[in-house]
């Protein structure tokens, strides 16, 4: 009997994995990798290393360190402040409702069935993708399995059997790449698949589905979400670098200036024609459907228990359902023109998060994690700014002296500087002045 019950808590974990998989890969892993591998063409490689980090590890290593922490966002969040869980997970979870979800829709019905189905009227497809949503939504008990055992293991085979189509069988020549830093640029690529707001996003409902599993303490807990995250890591890398790997060998066919959908749709269609396009829009579909299902979720959740439980679970999420509908109806090229600056200013914010909770045991009082996030937040939404052509002299002038800026990496150093400052200062304040900052 043990060793049955064994075995079916083993195959509950490969079936969260895959939901983890599932989740995450949406419609922006879906339209990024390729673009971001036909603008490396020769340095492809490197790419995949710099998606991979900021695509796959840093998502992942946002929900282990949740776990780690004590098992909900708000055991890192609180060291920031009481009340900071409300607000970052707020801004995610509005963010979501308004760019996240709504780009699945987009990208299922642009890349999904209009794919196979040209013809097909994009309004009515928005409106139907939504209500089947809703209908996987409606009891927010057993979504997970629902993804992980129904939607996923369909979605993994074809996506991984295109993969291998293009890897054995690439579409042309990789060109020399238009960027100067592969890495670099693969790797900023890689914060607008938005995945480690995803993790933010989904961590409650992740670890929640982990613990009705019966991993209740600690440390099955956090074996049980270590060994789902290394599922979900081969399933991403292996789709990441394949269609990263196809976007590059497209180089000699294609030039960057094509848009994201039509690059990866013409490259699909190069593989295998018809057949192909077929497997293809129903892979597009599963893979942003699932993402919409997790995510329509954890909005729902997170304003059930923002009101302490007055929202019914059922209207909210019918209501976010139809927020989502009305935005996805803009089409996914200007969702994605209009998520970049949000992208932009709660990022590397979440990074400085997961950096904090790693070393949340090294770190002597909560000074360093309020000066580490306030500032990495402050300069994250100059650069947010910026990128919307507003440019005041100051703010500019703040943004360009950083060092690494013109790598991405500018908030590292007032990350560094707030995590210093925020430590000495609490060692000079009485306790009961630090509890009020």
């Amino acid at each position: 009997m043990k060793q049955q019950g064994d075995n079916y808590k083993r195959w509950d974990i490969i079936f969260i994995g895959l939901a983890f998989f599932a989740s995450y890969f949406g419609a922006g892993n879906l339209i990024f990798p390729p673009m971001l591998g036909l603008e490396s063409g020769t340095g492809w490689f490197p790419a995949v290393l710099g998606l991979t980090l900021s695509g796959i590890i840093l998502p992942l290593a946002t929900i282990v360190v949740i776990s780690f922490a004590g098992g909900s966002v708000d055991s890192i969040t609180s060291r920031v402040s009481k009340n900071f869980y409300k607000i970052i997970v707020g801004c995610i979870m509005v963010f979501a409702n308004f760019v996240s979800v709504p780009r699945t829709a987009a990208v299922a019905a642009e890349l999904g069935l209009q794919g196979i189905f040209p013809k097909l009227p994009y309004i009515p497809i928005v409106i139907i993708y939504f209500i089947l949503a809703f209908y996987f939504v409606r009891t927010k008990e057993n979504v997970i399995d629902k993804i992980g055992k129904i939607l996923t293991p369909a979605l993994a085979l074809i996506l991984f059997a295109i993969v291998i189509l293009g890897l054995v069988n690439p579409v042309g020549t990789p060109s020399e790449p238009v960027v100067s830093n592969t890495f670099v640029h693969s790797f900023l690529g890689g914060y607008q698949t938005g995945d480690v707001l995803v993790s933010f996003m989904m961590a409650n409902v992740f670890i929640g589905a982990i613990t009705s599993k019966g991993y209740i303490s600690d440390s099955s807990r956090n074996k049980a979400v270590l060994k789902a995250s290394f599922i979900a890591f081969i399933c991403l890398f292996i789709v990441y670098g394949g269609l990263l790997f196809m976007g590059a060998y497209g180089g000699s066919r294609f030039n960057p200036t094509i848009e994201r959908s039509a690059l990866l749709v013409n490259l699909v269609e190069l593989l295998g024609g018809r057949i192909t396009m077929v497997g293809f829009g129903i892979a597009v579909f599963l893979a942003c459907f699932t993402t919409a299902v997790a995510q329509v979720t954890a909005i729902s959740d997170y304003f059930v228990e923002l009101s302490a439980d007055r929202l019914n679970y059922k209207l909210t999420a019918l209501v976010v359902s139809v927020i989502a509908t009305s935005v996805a109806l803009l089409g996914v090229d200007n969702i994605v023109k209009f998520s970049n600056p949000l992208f932009m200013a709660m990022y590397p914010t979440c990074i400085a998060l997961i950096i904090l909770g790693y070393g949340r045991k090294l770190i002597p009082n909560d000074g360093g994690f309020k000066g580490g996030v306030i500032l990495t937040l402050l300069y994250s939404i100059f650069e947010a700014i910026l990128s919307t052509g507003f440019s005041p002299k100051f703010i500019r002038y703040i943004v360009e002296i950083m060092p690494l800026h013109s790598y991405g990496f500018g908030w590292v150093l007032p990350f560094i500087v707030g995590l210093l400052g925020g430590t000495l200062i609490y060692f000079f304040i009485s306790p009961k002045k630090a509890e009020k900052l």
